[in-house]
């Protein structure tokens, strides 16, 4: 059986008036009513302050909604911090866990990012947990080290029948057009051969570790600057199965075009 698709929008601090968020999330909604998705989902993260607002537009729909973090307690002395029972309050299904700009912008580790991982699941979120390496450590030949390793410790103690809720990000550093991740780096996405290569070795330690039946049904995304431009060529590989999209996700008209390439592939 083939993985079921998962198209996310990942739209970090980018859109900051609630109002707009909601617009955003109501075109996208509306694009979506009219479309068969069969097994595919998709979601989008907004800021927290738009949540609740943007959860209400969409109430009914088609579209889920993530949370762009979480903390690993429910609740407590944790200044700024969110509980995963807030995000499910207000409607989320989804959470982005592990992100290249938590991990090197704020210092997460792998060891915070599997509280985060095992709280979510025990707290009926799904967590997207993002992966990958920087441009440097692929340079040194280090690609499946780096991702066997945030894998590996991110989700330990994860049972293999807990996986079918769990989806896996692919984001190489690299690809990802923040000059805060990357400031001497030239931002390319991904090869679809390089893509490839990561998607395939994801699999199999997926199926090497958690076996065969459950390894090979999570769904492992792309994500790193994939747009309408280039999401064809990369959804065409049958390793991808879906995409976390940054600024192509933040307006109907550059986030549909990839929903209807994945819906494209899945009918194939």
């Amino acid at each position: 059986m083939t993985p079921k698709y998962v198209i996310g929008g990942n739209w970090k601090l980018q859109i900051l008036r609630v109002e707009e968020a909601v617009s955003i999330a109501t075109a996208i909604a509306e694009a979506l009513e009219k479309l068969d998705l069969g097994t595919t989902e998709v979601f989008i993260a907004p800021s927290y302050t738009a949540l609740y607002a943007v959860a209400q537009a969409i109430k009914g729909t088609k579209l889920k909604l993530a949370g762009q973090n979480m903390y690993f307690r429910d609740k407590g002395a944790f200044t700024g911090e969110i509980s995963p029972d807030s995000l499910k309050d207000v409607g989320c299904e989804y959470v982005l866990l592990g992100h290249s700009e938590r991990r090197r912008i704020f210092g997460e580790t792998n060891a915070q990012i599997n509280q985060k991982v095992k709280k979510a699941l025990e707290k009926n979120l799904k967590p997207v947990l993002c992966i990958g390496e920087t441009a440097q450590e692929r340079k040194d030949g280090q690609m499946e080290a780096v991702n066997r390793q945030q894998l590996a410790e991110s989700l330990a103690d994860v049972e293999p029948e807990q996986l079918s809720n769990i989806i896996i990000a692919y984001e190489p550093v690299w690809a990802i057009n923040n000059p805060f991740l990357n400031p001497n780096v030239e931002i390319k996405t991904a090869t679809p051969e390089q893509a490839s290569d990561a998607h395939n070795f994801i699999r199999a330690w997926l199926v090497s570790t958690f076996g065969e039946t459950a390894g090979s049904q999570i769904p492992i995304q792309y994500g790193g600057s994939m747009k309408a431009g280039n999401c064809v060529d990369l959804l065409a590989l049958p390793e991808i199965n879906g995409g976390l999209i940054g600024g192509a996700s933040l307006s109907s008209e550059t986030f549909m075009p990839i929903i209807e390439a994945a819906l494209g592939q899945m009918k194939k």
